[in-house]
């Protein structure tokens, strides 16, 4: 029996009766558009307001969602998948709670999870999907192998842009290939350091004219966050800018987008459990 096969029949056998989990993906179209902050500083605003949540490091090359945190984990997923590690021991606490599953830089065989690595990685998931309320995927930026496997396996999507050319360029062809080939249907798109909330719609507004035209996914404004030089103070403090500066303008505009997306309602299709991972997981096996 090949490994496929292996794969589709754990599916098949998964227990669809598990509570609802919400699982958003953060990602972007290209690096350098305050992604990874924007994932984090979310995290701890989630868990201030009740709930429990867990960051997934999905940038597996180019991890740092623990430095943002200021958590310096002993252990991080690459332990996992090599199997001399477990998940508890990898969990790592940050701020107010949120666990961190921290995922290690510079390490080139992790940049694409074959299956039995993505299998090792849902099981383990699977296993303490109970301890949460929130998975926060900070994905890695581009249209990479592992950005389609975690922003496709997740119910929602949070598209990071600037109002820069290039991260409109980049992040059309994101939305492109993550619509076609990974099957999101919808984004909701947040606009890093624009100077007011006019702007940031303008700058929505240049990528949906776009969009609007070539793709069938939906594209909704969720809001914008002004450039703030508190975030380059908090990074080298290695402390999230929602909590060394909970009163500056990244901070304040972070604050309202929390509340609205959380107070938001959890999307019509949302599943059971992790069994976002497993259906994905799934998805990409039957096309195997």
């Amino acid at each position: 029996m090949d490994q496929a096969q292996s794969l589709r029949e754990l599916v098949s056998d998964r227990n669809a009766g598990q509570k609802p989990l919400r699982v958003i993906a953060v990602t972007s179209g290209k690096g350098g558009v305050g992604k990874t902050h924007v994932s984090c500083n979310l995290a701890v605003l989630a868990a201030r307001a009740g709930r429990r949540v867990l960051v997934l490091d999905a940038d597996l090359g180019l991890a740092n969602a623990d430095i943002v945190l200021g958590v310096a984990p002993h252990y991080h997923l690459g332990h996992l998948l090599e199997a001399s590690a477990s998940l508890d021991d990898i969990l790592a606490e940050g701020p107010e709670g949120v666990r961190i599953l921290a995922a290690s830089s510079g390490v080139q065989e992790l940049t694409h999870l074959d299956d039995a690595q993505k299998l090792r990685l849902v099981t383990a998931l699977d296993a303490i999907e109970d301890r949460f309320d929130l998975v926060i995927i900070d994905c890695g930026a581009g249209i990479g192998d592992n950005v389609l496997f975690f922003a496709g396996a997740a119910q929602e999507a949070l598209l990071v842009i600037t109002p820069e050319p290039t991260s409109l360029t980049d992040a059309y062809a994101t939305v492109k290939v993550l619509s076609q080939q990974a099957g999101v249907e919808h984004f909701a798109v947040l606009v890093n350091s624009a100077p007011t909330g006019a702007h940031g719609r303008e700058v929505f507004g240049k990528l949906t004219s776009v969009t609007d035209r070539f793709l069938t996914a939906r594209l909704t404004f969720l809001g914008h966050i002004p450039r703030d030089e508190n975030v380059q103070r908090a990074l080298m403090a290695q402390r999230p800018v929602v909590e060394l500066f909970p009163r500056s303008p990244y901070s304040r505009a972070l604050q309202d987008i929390s509340r609205d997306l959380l107070g938001r309602p959890s999307p019509p299709s949302l599943q059971g459990g992790l069994k976002f991972l497993w259906q994905r997981l799934q998805h990409e096996t039957v096309r195997a």
